[in-house]
């Protein structure tokens, strides 16, 4: 059964030039990719252990290393070691996105030497995430709020603002959701938080994101990360604190994502879990507009003779309405739209005549919001409102 590979090696603190152990296809041309992640990570301090963390670093251009950390006992004292898993960055991006589950089945053998075997993984695609995993992560209560005595379990427990991690975890999702980046104090690594930041993602964000949790540095730049100070962060411009993400401003994500939990609305979660990831968005942008330029391009030279100037544009906007919605019922109203609009010479079917020009603005605009909004009741009050704005406009004209 075909899968994804993943390679892996093992590594103490400053011995990246050497593997202890690693797998026949684990590269001597990421070793120096290796040194450079592992001396990023920062130095061990003293008084504050590592148990047990996970972060994620690209390796190379087409690479992506998912490393598992922990302390080892030494002779004097103990000293890290470094579990590397690397995968495809495409494959990781597209189809896995989620370090933790992938962590939480391949644990390390810390004591193997010498060879390692090369792994496959062919769980694929991985579990979608239910409504109550949403909502398992949004009752989370911050540990070092606790009182003595307190359960969080208990039906007699009170959950506070002050107490709660769910306004860190559902401003922190909309910040990384929308670019930002965020780093969070801790004394010990704090895998169960951003465990649980990455369950309130979207999938193609995750993909493209390397956390953290727990670092002695912040030279790597994860976009979310675990620092035992804020001040081993060189520059925290750029990064929301904790603080920051209790405090920032509602949005859309994060609304539908505690809407769908309140209503234990599963169909709603899986639609705002697929959703396209922003740097998506911008990218397909672009692609549409070098498609529209193309589009516009390829009639001014081949149909300049057949077609009047505003024709011209009306068709390139069709072609370029096509490519961006997606859907063949959406491309179907707008190609029939489109026969209304043109009129003149473009055969029609039965219906009334062509529109003057300012009531064909209000109905391209209100094909255009149909199209955005995607929602029946939503669509109707477009509706509504545009026939009243036309009727108002009539009424203006024959005045």
């Amino acid at each position: 059964m075909s899968g994804i590979v993943i390679e892996q090696a093992l590594f103490h603190a400053g011995s990246a030039s050497a593997p202890l152990a690693r797998s026949p296809g684990f590269q001597d041309a990421w070793l120096p990719e290796v040194q450079r992640i592992l001396a990023g990570f920062g130095e061990r301090l003293t008084g504050v252990p590592c148990p047990a963390a996970l972060f994620v670093q690209p390796l190379g251009k087409k690479h992506i290393a998912i490393v598992q950390v922990a302390d080892q006992p030494g002779r004097d004292e103990k000293f890290l070691a470094f579990r590397f898993l690397v995968i495809e960055r495409k494959a990781y991006e597209s189809q896995l996105g989620d370090p933790f589950i992938i962590a939480d089945r391949l644990a390390p053998d810390w004591e193997k030497r010498g060879d390692l075997a090369t792994l496959t993984w062919i769980d694929l695609p991985l579990p979608a995430r239910s409504v109550a995993q949403i909502q398992a992560v949004l009752k989370r209560v911050k540990a070092h709020a606790l009182k003595e005595g307190d359960d969080p379990e208990s039906l007699d427990f009170e959950r506070t603002p002050e107490n709660s991690e769910s306004p860190a975890l559902l401003g922190g999702a909309q910040i990384l959701v929308d670019g930002g980046k965020l780093v969070f104090e801790r004394k010990t690594p704090d895998n169960d938080l951003v465990r649980g930041l990455w369950t309130l993602l979207p999938n193609r964000t995750r993909g493209r994101l390397y956390p953290a949790t727990f670092a002695y540095s912040g030279a790597l730049q994860f976009d979310v990360m675990v620092l035992p100070r804020l001040n081993l962060l060189e520059r925290l411009e750029g990064y929301a604190t904790e603080d920051m993400a209790c405090e920032y401003p509602g949005s859309g994500y994060e609304l539908a994502l505690q809407r769908a939990a309140e209503h234990n609305d599963q169909a709603s979660l899986n639609s705002l879990l697929q959703r396209r990831d922003s740097k998506e968005t911008l990218k397909l942008a672009g692609i549409l507009l070098v498609g529209l330029v193309a589009i516009v391009f390829f009639f001014n030279v081949f149909f300049a003779p057949t077609l009047d100037p505003v024709e011209r544009r009306l068709k390139a906007a069709e072609v370029a309405g096509f490519v961006a919605v997606q859907d063949p019922w959406a491309m179907i109203g707008i190609r029939l739209h489109g026969y209304y609009l043109w009129g003149g010479n473009v055969q029609r079917p039965p219906g009334p005549a062509p529109m003057d020009p300012a009531e064909r603005r209000l109905k391209t605009a209100e094909v255009a919001a149909f199209v955005v909004v995607q929602d029946p009741w939503t669509m109707a009050g477009i509706r509504l409102h545009g026939r009243a704005m036309w009727s108002n406009a009539d009424k203006a004209a024959k005045k």
